[in-house]
């Protein structure tokens, strides 16, 4: 049988007020934070406790973090101008199974020549003349450079040495230093100059870091020659100023006024204090040269005249 559907006329239509639903309440529900089971603040321990386990030590430098929290291993390799790569299949260094005894022990034979930036004078045999007047001004120039610290005045750095060419300026000043025992780093003017700006200046810097590491590792006397310093920062009549040109005085200059803060490029330390390295130049006509590098705070001069005697 059919049920009717209709809804009969006596039925009211609309309902009284007792039997209308409320009007629904809003519910304020706190909200928690929705995280799958792998990031349960159990597992998060479980994270640091790994962490702490895969720590090699709590006295380990590997993982140590400066004050600014960067890695300090990384910061101290930034801050080193070690560039020495004379590693590899060298006598000493690795086990002799593996260093071979074909042309020597070392991989690379000629390594230690190619790296030998310092001059001896063993070639010099002789007896040689040397003007006293001339080895009092040099000697007396590189000794105060080395008790400057010790000194209350202004010591110069730079011995500048001019007159005229081919009467043995450069001879006169390497028999001086093999008389003292002193090992030099010596440049010439052909590399004051490059198809690449700033290398000449990077270059005098790391002469001059080399001659320190002469006296700090070796314990001898050194000093930075350059030789014919006019033809390579000499301004004369037809020839024009390079960024190189200035790189240099302002490398010399710079040296001359912060002796022992000398960077080649690495991060400044304060630790990394460069030993004081007296300076010895040759030339013709310091005349063509910028006058600021040349006054007397920076350089001393000593003019170089032969006699017929």
């Amino acid at each position: 049988m059919a049920l009717s559907t209709t809804v009969p006329s006596s039925f009211p239509s609309s309902l009284p007020k007792t039997f209308t639903s409320p009007s629904p309440k809003k519910l304020h529900i706190s909200s928690f934070p929705l995280s799958n089971s792998s990031k349960s603040p159990s597992n998060h321990l479980d994270n640091d406790d790994s962490k702490r386990s895969r720590k090699l030590s709590e006295q380990s430098s590997w993982e140590a973090k400066d004050a600014e929290g960067r890695d300090y291993l990384y910061r101290l390799g930034k801050e080193a101008d070690n560039m020495n790569i004379a590693v590899g299949a060298r006598a000493g260094v690795i086990d002799d199974l593996f260093t071979g005894s074909f042309l020597g022990k070392d991989s690379d034979i000629v390594f230690d020549y190619r790296q030998k930036v310092t001059r001896s004078f063993e070639y010099l045999q002789g007896d040689y003349y040397i003007a006293p007047l001339f080895m009092d001004k040099v000697v007396c120039h590189i000794v105060k450079n080395y008790l400057a610290h010790l000194l209350n005045v202004k010591v110069p750095l730079i011995l500048g040495i001019w007159g005229g060419k081919g009467q043995g300026k450069s001879f006169q000043t390497e028999l001086i230093f093999q008389a003292m025992g002193i090992e030099p780093v010596i440049m010439s003017a052909g590399e004051l100059e490059s198809e690449r700006a700033g290398e000449p200046g990077k270059l005098i810097r790391e002469r001059y870091r080399t001659a320190s590491q002469v006296v700090q590792n070796q314990g001898k006397m050194s000093c930075l020659m350059v030789n014919d310093i006019d033809a390579g920062l000499g301004r004369f009549g037809n020839t024009q100023m390079t960024v190189n040109n200035q790189i240099v005085v302002g490398t010399l200059m710079n040296l001359s006024d912060n002796p022992t803060r000398v960077s080649v490029g690495q991060d400044w330390r304060e630790s990394d204090i460069t030993n004081r390295i007296p300076i010895i130049v040759t030339g013709n006509d310091f005349s063509t040269i910028y006058a600021p590098l040349i006054r007397d705070g920076r350089m001393e001069k000593f003019y170089w005249y032969n006699e017929l005697e």
